[in-house]
């Protein structure tokens, strides 16, 4: 077993870990891409399947399995609001004290959220829930100038 095939398997459990620590302190689910999703569940299964057909070696099932765990963990990381911050996508993880406005917006069922640091935009997020439910928990984290409902 290489150093390489070392380094990925625990790459692949540490980032298990972290998307099971990160989905229990989720509090507002926010709706995922199910194309993004299906996609990448359709990769992981294939890889799989190639990895279980093709491995010949224990390292290279490691390197495959590990792939599959990383490439679910992608697909299925929690997208919302924990108590303190706005988890968008993996590498998008910010405090809610780095956050400078909000805008809710009613979309039918569906409440959309817009996150921006200064002008910029970092995030849009939807939420299947009320405005006056979502305003009520971004209350008491966000000063009213900060929280903007459209």
């Amino acid at each position: 077993m290489t150093g390489f095939t070392l380094f990925y398997g625990l790459l692949a459990i540490a980032l298990l870990i972290i998307w099971l620590i990160v989905e229990t302190k989720m509090v507002w689910r926010a709706k995922r891409n199910r194309l993004w999703t299906i996609f990448l569940c359709c990769a992981g299964i294939l890889l799989l399947g190639l990895t279980l057909v093709m491995g010949r070696t224990l390292s290279d099932q490691i390197t495959g399995i590990g792939s599959v765990v990383i490439l679910i963990v992608i697909a299925f990381w929690p997208r919302g609001l924990t108590k303190t911050s706005l988890i968008a996508n993996l590498n998008t993880i910010h405090q809610f004290a780095a956050i400078s406005k909000i805008e809710l917006l009613t979309q039918g069922d569906l409440v959309e959220a817009c996150f921006y640091v200064g002008e910029i935009r970092i995030a849009k997020l939807r939420f299947k829930t009320t405005v006056e439910k979502l305003q009520t928990f971004l209350k008491d984290r966000f000063p009213k100038k900060r929280l903007v409902v459209k």
